[in-house]
């Protein structure tokens, strides 16, 4: 399967872009009124909860359909031992090398200023070690199937099969539509008995890995498809915006309804929403990155290291810039800015130059 090298690099740009979205996102955590992340300014602001949920919305979704692709290209292209073999380096040692350093010391640094609320080490145990490289674990699971299901003649003809089949008689948007239901059947199977709510060692829940497996799925078939792929990149906006409004008063209605009904329209509003956002966020970056350039090539490379170092810097910072009293606004402002340029000038001047950093925080 080829792909213009356009493609490519808009989709990379994307990935980096939505990585990196995790400064915005864990910065307004320290003035979300909700008060639910690992501390919180006393001064809040409702707009600081709006702007997390915007970006839940689509961001990760938007990264695992992402990965999904580049994946699919990479096994493609190599074969499933190199392609298991890179993987494991790229995500398995970064994710090691981050929780036993960055997240330890995040750790100790919540409890000397009184935000753990237990001991550093049941914590860390009880898993306090993954934080933010949550996603890395999910990454894993699904690497590990896929390579499961390439090496497995039997199963890989039947995947693509049903694949090659989906993709020529089923009408992308008519797909969409459907896919909604995919979460109401896990929460059905949930309600038959299945503990479908259950986390292994506290670090990773079934439904989670489930839910965020669809996307990764469907980011396999837009590359076994460029046709789907030219159609979900290409949002006419003039249909899309109505219909984005449509399904945010859908879910405010869904809201107010109590039921099955309400509840089964709330979760096809939502998970619709997703959808559409994802992509909505496609679209935006087949437009906005028409070639390659110095500029993203560096934000791509660099924003593996922002991701990782961004948590432990957000919460530093938070810490001091709680003792100064600004408002809301400007405080987040500083946060997200120092966060972004000392991440980036981690990656250029401390990450990139070494060979064992290179290969302990960005797995290259």
């Amino acid at each position: 399967m080829q792909h213009s090298s356009n493609r490519i690099d808009y989709l990379d740009a994307m990935r980096a872009v939505l990585m990196m979205l995790g400064i915005i996102l864990h910065s307004a955590h320290l003035y979300n009124p909700s008060h639910k992340w690992l501390l919180h300014e006393p001064q809040s602001q409702p707009f600081f909860y709006y702007l997390i949920e915007v970006i839940r919305v689509f961001r990760m979704p938007a990264f695992f359909v992402v990965s999904g692709f580049f994946c699919a290209m990479l096994i493609q292209r190599y074969g499933s031992e190199p392609f298991m073999q890179s993987r494991l380096k790229k995500l398995l040692v970064p994710l090691l090398v981050s929780a036993v350093t960055l997240n330890v010391m995040q750790a100790f640094l919540l409890q000397q200023f009184g935000w753990l609320p237990e001991a550093v080490i049941p914590y860390l145990l009880h898993g306090g070690w993954v934080q933010h490289l949550w996603f890395l674990l999910d990454l894993l699971v699904f690497v590990f199937l896929l390579y499961l299901g390439y090496r497995l003649p039997r199963a890989r003809q039947e995947l693509q099969r049903l694949s090659a089949k989906t993709i020529s008689t089923l009408p992308l948007l008519v797909l969409i539509s459907l896919l909604p239901l995919y979460p109401l059947a896990m929460i059905v199977l949930n309600k038959l008995g299945l503990p479908m709510y259950h986390a292994w060692f506290g670090v990773m829940g079934i439904y989670e890995l489930l839910y965020n497996l669809q996307f990764f799925l469907f980011g396999l078939m837009l590359y076994s498809s460029p046709k789907w792929l030219t159609q979900f990149s290409n949002v006419r906006l003039r249909y899309g915006t109505p219909a984005l409004i449509t399904l945010i008063a859908l879910h405010y209605f869904s809201a107010s309804l109590t039921g099955v009904v309400g509840q089964v329209l709330a979760i096809y509003s939502n998970t619709l929403l997703c959808w559409l956002s994802i992509a909505l966020c496609f679209t935006v970056f087949n437009r906005l990155v028409t070639h390659s350039s110095a500029h993203w090539r560096f934000l791509s490379e660099a924003s593996y290291t922002v991701y990782l170092f961004h948590h432990f810097i957000v919460i530093a910072l938070g810490l001091s810039i709680m003792q100064t009293g600004l408002p809301p606004v400007v405080g987040y402002s500083l946060v997200v800015i120092a966060t972004l340029l000392l991440t980036l000038a981690i990656h250029r001047y401390v990450i990139a130059p070494s060979r064992i950093l290179r290969l302990g925080f960005n797995g290259k």
